[in-house]
């Protein structure tokens, strides 16, 4: 089998400047609050970086009409806009509550965070595995 180097041509872009550097996350940071305010779903997250560089998401789900904290985790992965750019244009993290996991692929479109969920029950409990996807502004 042949060894490819890039998978599409998007992949072929030489990178510009020093790509050693990590992807610059100040744009992710902060307190993103759902722009529908009667979400059943995730009613607002919050992005920091940790003194180590580390970036963390806390995410409070909407529970009997108040936010429930789902604690905190550290970002799994962060994408940049494209091969050869620092830009941040998305992440990935995982809750596991024992009973559900829920993994969270998140973007930047158009000044909102856009967030969705692919959650995956383990209890046998026999509720249908589902995707969510919810929108966030600061």
């Amino acid at each position: 089998m042949d060894s490819y180097k890039y998978a599409r041509e998007e992949d072929r872009v030489q990178p510009e400047g020093n790509l050693e550097r990590p992807i610059d996350v100040t744009p992710l940071l902060g307190d993103w609050r759902n722009t529908n305010t009667g979400s059943k779903g995730i009613s607002r997250v919050v992005l920091t970086k940790s003194g180590g560089g580390d970036l963390t998401l806390a995410v409070f789900g909407s529970c009997d009409g108040s936010p429930q904290s789902w604690g905190e985790v550290k970002i799994g992965a962060v994408y940049a806009k494209g091969a050869g750019s620092l830009d941040p244009m998305g992440f990935q993290a995982r809750y596991d509550f024992g009973f559900m996991e829920t993994r969270l692929d998140a973007n930047l479109s158009l000044g909102l965070l856009v967030i969705a969920g692919l959650n995956t029950f383990k209890d046998s409990s026999g509720r249908s595995n589902y995707f969510s996807r919810e929108f966030f502004h600061q």
